[in-house]
């Protein structure tokens, strides 16, 4: 067997595995589908008040959710699930709710989204900032800094 053929088995074999865990991730739960869904997801930026247990003080916990919008056909979003699980682990030691969507842009109206791909931060239920440009999306994703809201925040 020769290196080219090997090399096209190699690329063939990648692109196979690529488009088989972007089908998987998309029938998963980090996938937003619809409003009721995308409803759902923002819920969860809603900030929790409690009353810390030593100083008796209340205190609020500030909830994040980040939502990236691409279509699942794109190579935008097959690129992104070589990171996602990065990702994801930045997402959850900093207790931010991380989705995917793929909805209709008509959908996304009231949320001024207006490009594909675009990363979207809520705070405490609010649109907070949306980034567009898939090499401004991949910046964050790619960074080494796990402070993910403040990388956000930086752009």
């Amino acid at each position: 067997m020769d290196f080219k053929s090997l090399k096209e088995k190699i690329i063939n074999f990648k692109d196979n595995t690529i488009d088989k865990m972007a089908n998987s991730l998309a029938e998963s739960n980090f996938v937003i589908r619809n409003k009721e869904e995308l409803s759902d997801a923002i819920e969860k930026s809603k900030n929790t008040i409690f009353v810390d247990k030593k100083t008796r003080k209340r205190k609020t916990n500030i909830k994040h959710t980040i939502i990236i919008f691409t279509w699942k056909d794109s190579d935008f979003y097959k690129d992104f699930l070589l990171s996602f699980s990065v990702m994801a682990t930045k997402a959850w030691t900093q207790w931010i709710t991380l989705k995917l969507s793929d909805m209709d842009k008509e959908d996304l109206q009231e949320y001024d989204i207006k490009e594909f791909p675009s990363l979207v931060l809520f705070t405490n239920r609010k649109l907070k900032k949306v980034i567009v440009w898939e090499e401004n999306i991949k910046k964050i994703v790619k960074s080494l800094n796990f402070n993910i809201i403040e990388k956000i925040n930086n752009f």
